[in-house]
C-alpha cells in the first residue's frame, strides 16, 4: 500500500513518552519495536496508503535508522527528521490499530486537522506549510537537549529512592509549547481521540498475540510454500491457521498447534525435531527452534534467532540466541542477546499479586500479574541465572551471579557481588562486533557511534540507565 508519489506523504513520529519503553529504546525509536510479526512501523505503514515516508525521532538514533532503511530497500523516498515538503499524514508511531482502524482513522481526519489523545498528538491531516511547522513542532520533544534533561532525570528519581506510583510524569509531553496554542496559532482544528496508545514496555507484551493474529488475518497467504519441507510425522493442528513461508523445514515429531491462534513461520526458518508449538505465534526468518522446544501462545521471534527450552508469551526480537532448556515467560527481549544454558525467570509472584518494575528511573506498579524479564539489545545472561518478575536488564549489560540479580541492572555493567561493575566501552564493542560478524553483519560506524553515544548516557544516568 505504499510507493505511489501521486498519493499524500505518511510521517511516523516519536513522541516524549520514549522513556518509558527503555531499556528496549535506549537505541531505536519506539515505533522501530516488533510486536506480533512486525514493528510498530510496519504495521502503520501496511495500514495506510501513502506516498514517501518521513520518520521522526531522536536525533542520535538516525544514522543507524537509515543504515536499516537503505539495507531494507527502502523505495519511497524515506526522509528522516525534515517535512515531507507536501501534504502530510502523520501519525504518532506509539499508536496501536488492529483490523481496519488506522484507515478509518485517516479517512475521519480533516484537512489541516489533528487527533489528540491526553493532550498528546495521535493522527493529523496537514497541508505542506503546516506540515513543516508540525514537524518542527514534534521534534522538540525528541532534542538533543530534551534527551540530556531526560537521562539527568533518571538520575534523579532513581528506584534506590523508594517506590512511586508514576515514571517520568505521564502528562510530560515535552513539546515546547501546549499542543492547543501551537494548533491555534496555526489555525489548525484539535478533536479527542480513543485510540489506543502503547505508554509502557510491558503493554508490548500484552498485546502481542492479538497482534499477531491481525497480522494472520490481513495476509492472504495460508498453508505451506511449495519450497518448504514437512518431514514424516510433522502433526498440523487446525492446519487452515498455519502459514509456512518459502524453504522452511519442519523435522519429524514436530506439532504445530494452532487450535487458540494463528502459527506464522517466516521463510528460511528450521523448526527441529519434536518441538511443539502453539499459536498465536511468529517464528521470524531464518531462525531456528531447537529439538524439543515448548513455544507457547502469543510468542513472536525475530529473524535469525536460535530458540530452545520453554517460552510463552513473550517478545524476542531477532538475533537472540536462547538456545538451551530454562524458562522464559512474559518476557520482551532485545536483539544480540544471549542466554545461556538453564537460565529461567519467574513471571509470576509467589503471592499472586501485581508486580512493580523498573520504569524510567523509578519503580512502577505495573498492574500485571504477569510478568517476567525485560531486556535490552546485547546484553548477555550467564548460565543458571535465576531472574525474578517483573526484572529489567539494560543495554549490553552482563549477568552473572550466584543468587538472583538485583530487579534492575544497569546498560554498561557486569553484574557482580557485591556490586555493579563498569564494561568498558571497547570491550562490549569490540563483543559486539563478535556477535554480529557471526551472523555475517558488520558493526558500521554508525552503530558503534550509537554505542559511544549510549554509553556517555550511562556515564551521565550514574547506573541509573
Amino acid at each position: 500500500m505504499e510507493g505511489n508519489e501521486d498519493l499524500k506523504a505518511l510521517c511516523i513520529f516519536e513522541d516524549g513518552r520514549f522513556p518509558n519503553f527503555f531499556p528496549l529504546t535506549l537505541n531505536k525509536p519506539v515505533f522501530d519495536l516488533l510486536i506480533g510479526t512486525q514493528t510498530l512501523m510496519e504495521r502503520i505503514m501496511g495500514d495506510v496508503d501513502h506516498g514517501s515516508v518521513c520518520l521522526l525521532c531522536r536525533p542520535y538514533l538516525t544514522a543507524t535508522l537509515k543504515e536499516k532503511d537503505k539495507s531494507g530497500g527502502s523505495e519511497v523516498g524515506t526522509v528522516f527528521n525534515e517535512p515531507s515538503g507536501k501534504e502530510t499524514f502523520f501519525v504518532n508511531g506509539r499508536l496501536l490499530a488492529y483490523g481496519d482502524d488506522l484507515a478509518q482513522v485517516g479517512g475521519g481526519v480533516e484537512m489541516n486537522e489533528i487527533l489528540r489523545k491526553n493532550g498528546v498528538p495521535v493522527a493529523a491531516m496537514l497541508d505542506a506549510e503546516r506540515s513543516a511547522s508540525f514537524t518542527d513542532y514534534l521534534l522538540t520533544s525528541l532534542s538533543d537537549e530534551r534527551v540530556e534533561k531526560v537521562i539527568m532525570e533518571l538520575k534523579n528519581v532513581s528506584g534506590e529512592n523508594g517506590d512511586r506510583e508514576n515514571c517520568l510524569e505521564d502528562d510530560r509531553s515535552g513539546y515546547n509549547e501546549d499542543l492547543n496554542v501551537w494548533a491555534d496559532r496555526n489555525g489548525i482544528k484539535v478533536k479527542d481521540t480513543n485510540v489506543k496508545l502503547l505508554s509502557f514496555y510491558w503493554q508490548l507484551i500484552v498485546e502481542n498475540g492479538s497482534c499477531i493474529e491481525d497480522d494472520f488475518s490481513k495476509n492472504p497467504l495460508r498453508g505451506a510454500a511449495p519450497e518448504s519441507a514437512l518431514f514424516k510425522g510433522v502433526d498440523l493442528i487446525n492446519e487452515e491457521d498455519i502459514l509456512i513461508g518459502e524453504s522452511v523445514e519442519v523435522r519429524s515429531g514436530t506439532v504445530l498447534d494452532a487450535s487458540s491462534g494463528p502459527i506464522i513461520i517466516a521463510d528460511g526458518a528450521v523448526i527441529e525435531p519434536n518441538a511443539i508449538i502453539y499459536g498465536p505465534c511468529y517464528i521470524g526468518r531464518l531462525s531456528i527452534i531447537r529439538g524439543g522446544a515448548k513455544i507457547g501462545k502469543g510468542t513472536s521471534i525475530g529473524e535469525q534467532c536460535r530458540i530452545g527450552g520453554e517460552v510463552g508469551e513473550c517478545v524476542i526480537a531477532g538475533y537472540t540466541n536462547k538456545q538451551h532448556e530454562g524458562f522464559l515467560g512474559h518476557s520482551y527481549i532485545g536483539s544480540w542477546v544471549n542466554i545461556g544454558a538453564g537460565t529461567a525467570n519467574s513471571d509470576l509472584k509467589n503471592n499472586y499479586g501485581k508486580i512493580k518494575a523498573w520504569c524510567a528511573g523509578s519503580i512502577r506498579n505495573t498492574g500485571r500479574r504477569f510478568l517476567g524479564l525485560v531486556c535490552g539489545d546485547h546484553s548477555k545472561i550467564a548460565i543458571n541465572t535465576r531472574i525474578n518478575t517483573g526484572s529489567v536488564i539494560g543495554f549490553n549489560a552482563n549477568v552473572f551471579i550466584a543468587g538472583f540479580p538485583p530487579k534492575f541492572v544497569p546498560s554498561f555493567t557486569w553484574t557482580m557481588e557485591p556490586e555493579f561493575v563498569l564494561h568498558g566501552l571497547d570491550k562490549a564493542l569490540e563483543t559486539a562486533g563478535i556477535m554480529m560478524d557471526r551472523r555475517d553483519i558488520e558493526l558500521t560506524e554508525a552503530g558503534s557511534e550509537l554505542f559511544r553515544v549510549l554509553f556517555r548516557f550511562s556515564r551521565l544516568a550514574g547506573y541509573n540507565l
